[in-house]
């Protein structure tokens, strides 16, 4: 009987021994800055609203069934710079661009 506990007792460190170490990387994403979208496509057309970079004329969102809510504000100027971008900031929009949210959606804004 001890020799079968020993046995199993040492097959057992031979196995969790002879295995692998697992290594397992964590990654964090953080929102893009107007920086980052402009490195990735230099002739994007983005905004800067609530801390928050959004791209314009995104062809699958044009497929959606959106119902403007809230006036949230406008676009107040333009930034040539990625370093200019801060909230009410936009690279193609006029300034006085009304802003909206959705009904439908928190992650999409409505902008005429």
């Amino acid at each position: 009987m001890k020799n079968s506990l020993l046995f199993v007792l040492l097959f057992n460190l031979f196995i969790v021994g002879c295995n692998e170490t697992v290594t397992v990387d964590t990654f964090t994403f953080e929102k893009p800055d107007a920086a980052e979208v402009l490195r990735l496509d230099d002739r994007a057309d983005i905004f800067q609203w609530e801390g928050n970079i959004f791209n314009t004329n995104i062809e699958w969102i044009d497929e959606l069934e959106l119902n403007e809510d809230q006036h949230l504000g406008e676009i107040k100027f333009n930034a040539t710079k990625a370093e200019d971008f801060k909230n009410g900031a936009a690279n193609h929009l006029p300034i006085g661009a009304k802003i909206y949210s959705v009904k439908e959606r928190d992650d999409i804004l409505i902008v005429k």
